[in-house]
This record gives structure tokens, sequence and C-alpha cells, in this order.
């Protein structure tokens, strides 16, 4: 794929998408999938911190609610799996030792609490095993923690509770960033699972109604000891909503406008953006040819000159960067910025820079410069190695032909996508809380209007009726009056 159209669809796709992350490497397959699986309606996860245990009491309350006081089994970092309130309580005297350390300062974080979850029809056993690998992969190297599996609600989910302070002594601080990142990581081992799952910002799919927080969840749908009833902030929506319809009721009466919040502003430029950023992501893949560039011409590697090159001197930095970019995956590190720039640009080595690893022009089979095909690029190769450039042009031709199918056929499913999300022409329109409060609330206003009236309706036609028969009727005359 071209550098200048690969640029195009990355930053339409990161605008769609709303991605806040920097990039350091050129990501357009992974943003195209991402976009497949939004654009197709993939679940979204939720992975929402709930709050920091602070002392031992704290935390031991908190375990005994993520366990239903033992009921449930609670399982740790080794695989160990707790049950009941004896084995839950020896499990925490472990823990209490770092809690009552005397040199705590105020308000210190032992534990984060989290919650991952998933809707309703998701299967179980998915969810508990995407959450054991994602939490062994996130926190295991450097942090303790367990996780208990609820299934007492129509949406399976875990609560997973971490230990801040760390085997290197460093405490857990989480950021947005770290959030965002790990929604990505649960959807991944998701997915790994077979679950299709995804982890974008609501606004990106056109939503921008917040989930209703799970105490107002409870409180609605009740429990053994408590009756469902009407949350008091449930309450206060709806007189909000009912106050402000009023408002724009008689606004349109006067035949005055009704003006937007500033917020419900926002909000409609937003979501006019990403409709835009997503119709122009599908006609940057709708373009005929993949490798074109922004200047319509498709790029074409430059030969080195391999006389030039000191053969021993290469090998000795290949063999270096291979090393160094191993024990990086090892590691679980990237590779600091300007770090691989500097192998590629030595003066006195050509070497190809691509996506996953770097490669020397002197492998016979190394790919070209992009970094997008699999293929090598032949032309590059020292003479009599490798395929004559009949064969080299059969494999691009052929792979971009597939790329062109793809992207066109992910085009579609983009257009279809934007074309299924609700219109927002006007602030009403944004399926905020207040404006779906404000549009039931007027549905039932109507309906009783009508139905007042369609009552009116009937009285007066049947007094209509009554009075018109009785005018139609022969008076009666009294026998005795001529008498």
């Amino acid at each position: 794929m071209g550098c200048g159209l690969m640029a195009l669809i990355e930053s339409e796709l990161n605008k769609a998408l709303q991605s806040s992350v920097k990039r350091k490497a050129n990501r357009t397959q992974k943003l195209k999938a991402k976009a497949k699986r939004v654009s197709r309606g993939a679940t979204e996860v939720m992975v929402k911190i709930t709050g920091f245990g602070k002392g031992a009491g704290h935390v031991k309350a908190h375990l005994d609610y993520i366990t239903r006081n033992g009921k449930l089994e609670l399982e740790n970092d080794r695989g160990e799996v707790m049950t009941g309130k004896a084995e839950v309580k020896d499990f925490f005297k472990d823990w209490e030792k770092d809690f009552g350390d005397s040199k705590r300062h105020k308000n210190q974080r032992d534990t984060m609490h989290m919650v991952l979850s998933m809707p309703e029809g998701t299967d179980e056993l998915s969810v508990k095993n995407a959450v054991r690998e994602f939490a062994r992969a996130t926190f295991g190297r450097n942090h303790e923690y367990v996780f208990a599996h609820h299934t007492d609600e129509p949406h399976p989910h875990c609560h997973l509770t971490v230990k801040c302070l760390g085997f290197d002594g460093k405490r857990l601080n989480p950021r947005k960033a770290d959030l965002q990142r790990w929604r990505e990581g649960f959807a991944e081992h998701l997915r790994d699972q077979g679950v299709d799952a995804e982890a974008t910002p609501r606004g990106s799919r056109g939503v921008v109604k917040k989930a209703d927080r799970s105490v107002v969840r409870h409180i609605e749908r009740g429990d053994k000891t408590h009756k469902p009833r009407v949350p008091k902030v449930k309450a206060a929506q709806v007189k909000e909503a009912s106050d402000q319809l009023s408002q724009d009721i008689a606004a349109e009466t006067n035949g005055l406008p009704v003006d937007a919040k500033p917020w419900e502003k926002i909000l409609l430029s937003q979501q006019k953006q990403i409709r835009r950023a997503w119709l122009s992501a599908a006609e940057a893949l709708e373009n005929e040819n993949p490798r074109l560039t922004f200047n319509n011409k498709e790029p074409v590697n430059e030969r080195p000159n391999y006389d030039r090159i000191n053969t021993d001197r290469a090998r000795a930095i290949q063999r270096a960067a291979a090393v160094y970019q191993s024990n990086l995956e090892k590691s679980g590190q990237s590779a600091p910025p300007g770090t691989l720039p500097g192998l590629r640009n030595l003066s006195r080595v050509s070497m190809v820079q691509h996506a996953r690893s770097t490669k020397m022009l002197l492998q016979p089979d190394a790919p070209d410069r992009m970094g997008r095909q699999r293929t090598a690029d032949l032309d590059l190769r020292r003479s009599g190695i490798g395929a004559s450039r009949t064969v080299r042009s059969a494999i691009v031709m052929k792979w971009d032909k597939e790329v062109a199918v793809e992207n066109k056929a992910l085009a579609a499913q983009i257009r279809d996508f934007v074309d299924a999300l609700p219109r927002v022409d006007k602030a009403a329109d944004l399926p905020t809380a207040q404006n779906l409060l404000k549009r039931d609330l007027r549905q039932r206003f109507t309906k009783q209007a009508e139905a007042v009236q369609s009552v009116t309706t009937g009285v007066q036609a049947a007094n209509e009726q009554k009075k018109g028969a009785d005018q139609a009727a022969p008076r009666s005359v009294g026998k005795d009056v001529e008498r």
C-alpha cells in the first residue's frame, strides 16, 4: 500500500475511532481490522475502575463482597482457587502484612478494584478465561491480584482486585491511557476465546449516552431485601427533562427557536466529524491502486550500490540488531524512539526498515522498504539472486488485486455502518439521556392529549346526535288543549 494512501487511511481511521494513543509504528492493518469489527457491530467490552482499597479493613470488606462472603470462588495470580470464607480469610492474612506498614501515608491506595464485563448473551466461561489471561499478561509480572467471576446478573462480569504495590517497590497509578490500553487488551483476549469483541470509545460508534451506573441498576432491579424502586438520580433526571420539555414547547408555541446547550453543540460537532472521518476512510479505501502515493505515483525502491558495502561490517551490525530486538521481544518491551531509525540510517550500510523487524538488504529474501508485503522486492537483490522481474511483477499484481478487493469490501461495510447511525442534523437529534427522556415524555403527553381529544370528540358527537334526535322527534299535543 502506498505511503500516502496508507497515511490517509490511518489518519481517517484514527479520527473515526477517536484514537487518543499516539502510534510509533505504522499500524494500518490493525486499524483496518478494528474498523471491520466496529462497522460490523462487534460487541464492546467494559473495563472500569470502581475504586481503591485503603487499609486492611477496606480491602477485606471488598474481598468479602466480591466472594459473597465466601460463597463464590476467588482465584489469585498463581492460579490457586479459594472457596469458603475461611480460605479467603487465610489468604488475606498474607496481603494484610503489607497494608499494616507504619510508614503508610494518608489516603494510601493498597488495592485497585476493577470490573470487566460483557453484555448479556456472551459466553460466561469465555469471559472468565479472558479475564484470567488478561490479568496474567497485564499485572502478573509485577503485581499480585485476585478475581471473582459473577453470574448473578444478566451480563457476565468479573471483579479484579490488584495489589497496588509491585514487586519492584513501585505503586500502580493508572491513567486514562492505561484504561484504554487495558480495554484493548481485554478485547484481544476475548477474541482469542472466540468472542467478537472490540474496545472503542462510544463516540466513534455514534453513542453519546453513558451507561447507567451499577448502583442504579441494582436499585431498579431490587434484591432479596429490597423491592425494585426508582432511584433518586433517575427521578431528578425525569424532572429536569420535563422542565426542559415545557420550556421547549413554550418556545415552539411562540415561534421561538430552541437554543442548543454548549455541550450539545460540542457533541453535535464531534458526531459530524466522526461521520466525515468514516466516509473519508471509505473513500480512501476505494482507491483503485493501493500502491499509489499522494502524488499519484507508485513508490519504487532505490537499488543500493552493493560494491560499496563492507560485508564484514554489515554482518556485525546485522547480528547486533538481531540480538537487540530478540532481547526486547523476550522482555515484552519495544524499541525506544530513534533506535531503529538510527540503525536504518547508517551511512555505510543499506538496511530495510520493516514493520516487525529490521533486515539487511544482504539477505536474499529481504522484504521491500514499504514493509507491507511478505514477498521480496527482487529488483533490490544482488544480481543472480532470486527470481526474475516477471515473477515479481506477477506477485505484486496479485497482491495489489487482493488488497484492492479487500479495501472495497471494507469501504462498503463502513458506508453501511455510517448509514445505520442515527441522524444528528440538530442538537435535538442527539441520543443523550435527556433527549431520550424528552422524546418519551413528549410521546406520552401526545398520546394522553389524543386520548382526551378522542373522548371529548366522542362526547360532543353523542350530544349532537341526541340533540338532533330530539329535534327530529314529533312533539306530543295534549288531548284536552282544544277543549
